[in-house]
């Protein structure tokens, strides 16, 4: 199962090879169902533009998987009912579970039955839901929403669609597949396990680390993480400027892929800012033939006038000059540049103290 792969059409050459090596994985390890567990589009007009290529990437699966599509709350984004989804042709071996508050799938396989429940905001009501009693040995839940013990990584605050502990024993759910979270996590509650794959791609900045999928074995319900090659990474990289705005971090010791995102933390003292940007122009347009995309910080960069001629900083960098050929250690020289920064960083502030 895979969730939070919000496709858009901006970012197609990048998220839909991810979506192939989803269905690749999926062919090769001969599942016998693929679960979609919320936010495939990125918004009801993507999802409008893009499920003919959905559709068409679906075709590679071998009839024999079944292919379960939940939607989250991003397809509503923009729609004036999810109900519009029944009119996109996702193909016939698709089953798309847009009913609330819930779907049942009794047949999901010879040992499994399904319950799915997409985005809602509030499910405070399931004691109500006229669900059917468990017949099969296991019991699934497919659903998008947030599990009390997840922390939330999406845009905002969520005070919405959170699932009460006890949902899953009053529905006897032996596995959660839930989407919604963009990290991955796998958490107990009561005999119930949930697990989140996080997001299928790197969807926004911040989210650091691999992407996953989960494959499942029914019998056992033991969550298997495997990475996705083709979704990349989000990657902080620390980036030192010397005081004359020029970079003295090594272009070639960043270990990036394509698919990477890469954000620079541009740390410093800099006597002026203009060398800097030109600098640091020069270095993230070699960055982004190596990879996705490139974004910087600069809050961490002080702009000081006069440090180069202040008489204190010309003896400190002097002296830190004569000892950096010390640390040929890759770990070393980051920790010696960053004393070179927190010592540049301690004269800035006696210099301020006494204008």
């Amino acid at each position: 199962m895979c969730a939070d792969l919000h496709l858009k059409e901006s970012e197609k050459q990048y998220s839909f090879p991810v979506l192939h090596e989803i269905i690749d994985l999926c062919a090769e390890k001969k599942c016998e169902a693929l679960l979609f567990a919320g936010d495939i589009f990125d918004d009801w007009g993507e999802a409008k533009n893009l499920y003919a290529d959905f559709r068409n990437a679906l075709k590679k699966l071998p009839d024999s998987c079944k292919v379960y599509y939940l939607p989250g709350n991003h397809e509503e984004l923009r729609a004036s009912s999810i109900s519009e989804m029944k009119a996109l042709d996702f193909g016939s071996n698709v089953q798309l579970l847009h009913e609330k508050p819930f779907s049942f799938i009794e047949n999901f396989s010879k040992d499994a039955e399904l319950i799915a429940i997409p985005f809602q905001k509030d499910y405070s009501e399931y004691r109500n839901w006229k669900v059917p009693a468990k017949k099969k040995t296991v019991r699934i839940l497919l659903a998008h929403g947030t599990v009390n013990g997840v922390t939330y990584t999406g845009p905002g605050e969520v005070k919405e669609s959170v699932f009460d502990d006890h949902i899953f024993s009053f529905l006897q759910i032996d596995f959660a597949a839930m989407g919604h979270i963009h990290s991955p996590k796998t958490i107990k509650k009561g005999n119930t396990v949930a697990a989140y794959p996080g997001s299928a791609r790197v969807c926004r900045e911040g989210e650091e680390g691999k992407c996953f999928v989960i494959l499942g074995n029914i019998p056992t319900l033991q969550p298997n993480s495997v990475p996705l090659i083709t979704a990349g990474e989000f990657r902080v990289v620390s980036v030192f400027a010397s005081p004359n705005g020029e970079l003295s971090s090594d272009l070639s010791e960043i270990d990036v892929q394509p698919n990477d995102w890469i954000k620079l933390d541009v740390n410093g003292v800099v006597e002026d800012e203009t060398v800097l940007i030109s600098s640091l122009e020069k270095y993230i347009t070699e960055l982004k033939k190596k990879c996705r995309q490139v974004t910087e910080n600069r809050d961490n960069l002080s702009v000081v006038s006069g440090i180069l001629t202040h008489p204190l900083a010309k003896s400190f960098l002097d002296a830190w000059e004569k000892k950096a050929c010390e640390y040929t250690n890759t770990n070393d020289a980051e920790v010696y540049k960053n004393a070179r920064l927190q010592g540049l960083i301690a004269i800035k502030n006696i210099m301020e103290k006494k204008k």
